[in-house]
């Protein structure tokens, strides 16, 4: 039996029409945003919305879910949790030479050698981000801060650039420092890993 030509035409147009909007979801990622939101669920039980650690020594792969508080490292590098002088935080051993806002917040004070910045968080606390662990005030010569007291920044703002390779012949500890005052360290949660990368999570705040 013949198929008369409109009927043709009609089911040519509707496969057409079929295949569009097919690669078109596809691409704009519509039909796998059920698998996402599995994905996005799964790191987010046993964690209390936080991102899961994968890979070698617990490494963290950032997912961060919304609303979740974090404090990010300021530097690429080997963490250690310090605590001093009614002070907690991390110790980073870096080779980087530039420093990152670890949350979003207010600037209060920036050191007068230029390489500590005293921070208002977004929620409410007051972190030190340093590097160098030296009072040697001839040293502001290595430090250029990109930011000024007062200032509004954002999680991940550039704060200091300095010359860390000039900085060791002079500075015993060339460590970078993420710190925070008083009562403020007891909402702290360090992650598990060994190792992290600039502007990933640091710091879990309870």
């Amino acid at each position: 039996m013949m198929i008369p030509l409109w009927y043709g035409i009609l089911m040519g147009s509707a496969t057409a029409y079929f295949g569009f909007w097919y690669g078109r979801s596809r691409n704009w990622g519509i039909l796998g945003k059920e698998e996402g939101d599995a994905d996005a669920r799964r790191d987010g039980e046993g964690n209390s919305g936080k991102a899961r650690g994968e890979g070698s020594g617990g490494n963290v792969r950032k997912r961060i879910l919304p609303g979740v508080r974090y404090l990010a490292s300021p530097a690429g590098g080997t963490i250690e949790k310090v605590s001093s002088e009614g002070k907690t935080g991390a110790r980073i051993v870096t080779t980087e030479s530039r420093l990152y806002a670890p949350s979003s917040g207010r600037v209060l004070s920036v050191a007068p050698r230029g390489n500590a910045f005293l921070i208002m968080t977004d929620w409410g606390g007051e972190v030190e981000v340093r590097a160098c662990n030296s009072e040697d005030d001839l040293l502001d010569r290595f430090f250029r801060p990109r930011v000024i007291r007062g200032e509004i920044i954002r999680r991940g703002k550039l704060l200091l650039e300095y010359d860390r390779e000039k900085l060791s012949g002079e500075c015993d500890d060339t460590a970078v420092y993420l710190l925070a005052k008083g009562e403020e360290g007891n909402q702290l949660q360090m992650v598990e890993a060994r190792e992290v990368r600039a502007g990933e999570a640091l710091f879990w705040v309870d």
